[in-house]
């Protein structure tokens, strides 16, 4: 049995239960002096109280409309307090809710100090028939600032048909006072004869929520236990006097065996215990021969080497678009339809990896077979998966997570301690568009990517903001394979004017989207995605494909670059939002890689730290130096990247 069966890797917290927020008639069964229950408006033909359908007690809210220009919420407004965190959630009854947004759902919002609408939440919603459905917006810290505040029920905009509420509640949440990441070891707590000599386990306090405590009340302790006995072979403690900083642990020494890190938060008089978070850690030799693993520098190692993923999100592997794809720089695909012996078989003779899916199988979700019903089918089904693809030399990765939300945590975070005892030599990868949760996803994955998709309507710069908080969530301390977009949203839309006003990004966009996040710490790009350029109503694939081609080919001939590990130039620039770049050494030549992430045209000086014998930019010729400043001219969306001679 591995440790990850009988330790919680993560964490173990005294969660405080989240505080209920007064509400008005939350159920509906007050009625109002016309049709609407008391103390909610809304417009009253549209909005109605029910006493025929009811998830709890006898009443609901009802809405109905065939209008798909009407855009109403019946609303109520409530006590927040500015600065701290809240959940909100309803049960959703839905029939007939047709559009192309989400569908029936609920929502906070808050407003300044003049009545000015200043953000909310917006929990993804219900669509089509479906029985009472719980709806739960993450848990969001509303600003300081923010000085009235609303809950409302409501059907998107776009969308008709018919909905019911019941049971609708806010929840305060009082956040933990600990955090903390095992940062090194990095991969799955493993330390081997190769290192690291010290666990090092990153400590982030928070005391916002925690209005009587300060630093100086605090005593942090942490302790090295083996596995399952629960035996003491190292303790330590220290008193916090910043919020942010690294435990260090001795762990090299210890005998090969399975131990868990304990650290507690503590008041110092008195010792009550007020957190604990615990961490997996197993000690042994060596890695096996054949293993994909991630190293210290977070690089995947394949066949005894590092490896830059560098490929596209498929359907259904078929051999003559494999034979296309293996004709260009792509080492690796994620197929969504789970390839069979003969396709993986496939994948291997054109010397592709293959990131293999079975992020569809949990039982109760959108995209679960209708057979799982239980826990016991999902690992039958994932368990038969990795019985037959483990060993196959094609195989790269087990995708275990697309986007399903923390309200899943405890089954994600199982899912991927069941893949490591199934089989320890190939790592998970998940991808979220909840790029601002990253931190709390940890337990889940060993490699993780996010993926912003920003043309037409969004910021180009887009996937550096992206990329920048992925990095920062895990610390710096887990592969980042980014997923970047080459796809048009026209594939998506369903009414041909929303079609029109969607394209698939231009070569220069897509370039500059992909470097943006290379520049910004990404280990690997997975790009969405090659089915859809077959089906793009406007662009043929035939035109698209040779620039995705040509985009990808310049990350290649970079690879051996991106993936060295040589201690790079010190280079200084003054910052700026327009401006993601990153510097990597590869022999005697230093490569300065940066990126204009705006539609405009830009300047940057560089300083070196000394002068080099040449400097040429890549693809463009010698470039003139003053002294140890390096002068850049940057056109929209441009990417530079100075060759250095050292």
């Amino acid at each position: 049995m591995g440790l990850t069966s009988v330790l919680v890797a993560a964490a173990f917290l005294l969660a405080a239960v989240p505080d209920p927020v007064p509400i008005g008639n939350p159920g509906f069964e007050t009625a109002g002096d016309h049709v609407l229950p008391v103390l909610w408006q809304g417009p009253s033909e549209i909005y109605s109280r029910d006493d025929s359908v009811a998830h709890t007690g006898n009443v609901s809210l009802h809405f109905r409309s065939q209008d798909a220009s009407q855009y109403v919420l019946c609303s109520q407004p409530i006590a927040l307090s500015p600065g701290k965190i809240y959940e909100v959630s309803a049960w959703v009854r839905t029939r007939g809710i047709q559009g192309s947004e989400s569908g029936a759902t609920v929502c906070i919002e808050w407003y300044d100090a003049q009545g000015k609408w200043a953000g909310g939440v917006y929990p993804s919603g219900v669509k089509g028939d479906n029985d009472w459905t719980y709806v739960h917006g993450e848990s969001v810290r509303i600003p300081g600032d923010a000085a009235s505040f609303s809950l409302s029920c409501y059907v998107r905009q776009g969308m008709t048909g018919e909905a019911w509420w019941d049971d609708v509640a806010v929840r305060r949440v009082h956040e933990e006072p600990l955090d903390t990441l095992l940062a090194a070891p990095n991969y799955r707590g493993e330390v081997t004869d190769a290192g690291p000599k010290k666990a090092r386990v990153h400590v982030r306090l928070t005391l916002t929520d925690c209005d009587e405590l300060r630093l100086r009340d605090l005593i942090l302790r942490w302790r090295v236990l083996t596995q399952p006995e629960g035996r003491l072979v190292r303790k330590g403690s220290k008193a916090p006097k910043t919020s942010d900083y690294d435990i260090l642990i001795p762990v090299h020494a210890l005998k090969p065996g399975e131990y868990g890190i304990e650290i507690e938060l503590a008041k110092r008089r008195g010792g009550e215990v007020l957190a604990c978070r615990r961490h997996a850690l197993r000690r042994i030799p060596a890695r096996a021969p054949d293993a994909v693993f991630v190293d210290e520098h977070n690089r995947i190692i394949v066949d005894g080497k590092p490896f830059f993923p560098l490929g596209m999100y498929w359907g259904a592997v078929e051999q003559a678009k494999l034979d296309i794809y293996a004709d260009s720089p792509f080492n690796c695909l994620m197929p969504y339809g789970p390839p069979n012996r003969e396709q993986m078989d496939m994948c291997q003779a054109h010397n592709l990896k293959v990131i293999y899916s079975v992020k569809d199988f949990y039982a109760g979700t959108a995209g679960a077979p209708a057979s799982m019903k239980s826990t016991e089918d999902e690992l039958r089904v994932v368990k038969e998966k990795v019985d037959a693809f483990a060993a196959h030399p094609a195989l790269l990765a087990w995708y275990i997570n697309d986007e399903l939300g923390l309200d899943l945590l405890d089954r994600l975070t199982q899912r991927r301690r069941d893949i490591e005892v199934m089989d320890p030599r190939h790592p998970s990868w998940v991808v979220l568009y909840q790029f601002n949760q990253v931190r709390q996803y940890v337990p889940t994955f060993d490699i993780i990517g996010t993926d912003p998709y920003p043309i037409p309507g969004q910021p180009v710069s887009l996937p550096a903001r992206w990329t920048r908080a992925t990095v920062e969530g895990v610390g710096g301390s887990r592969p980042v394979w980014q997923v970047p977009q080459v796809f048009n949203w026209a594939c998506y839309r369903e009414q041909p004017e929303e079609k029109q006003k969607c394209r698939p990004p231009t070569f220069e966009e897509m370039r500059s989207m992909a470097w943006q996040c290379i520049a910004q710490g990404a280990n690997g790009l997975v790009l969405y995605s090659w089915f859809d350029l077959h089906r793009d109503p406007g662009t043929p694939f035939e035109q698209q494909w040779p620039q995705v081609k040509r985009m990808a080919q310049e990350i290649k001939e970079m690879s051996a670059a991106l993936l060295s590990t040589e201690k790079s130039p010190r280079v200084e620039a003054a910052q700026a939002d327009w401006l993601n770049w990153t510097v990597r050494r590869l022999g005697k030549t230093a490569y300065l890689i940066a990126v204009n992430n705006t539609r405009e045209a830009r300047q940057a000086d560089f300083r070196l730290p000394r002068v080099p014998k040449a400097a040429a930019l890549r693809g463009r010729g010698p470039v003139p130096l003053s002294g140890h400043r390096l002068h850049a001219e940057f056109a929209p969306l441009d990417v530079l990247i100075f060759e250095l001679a050292l």
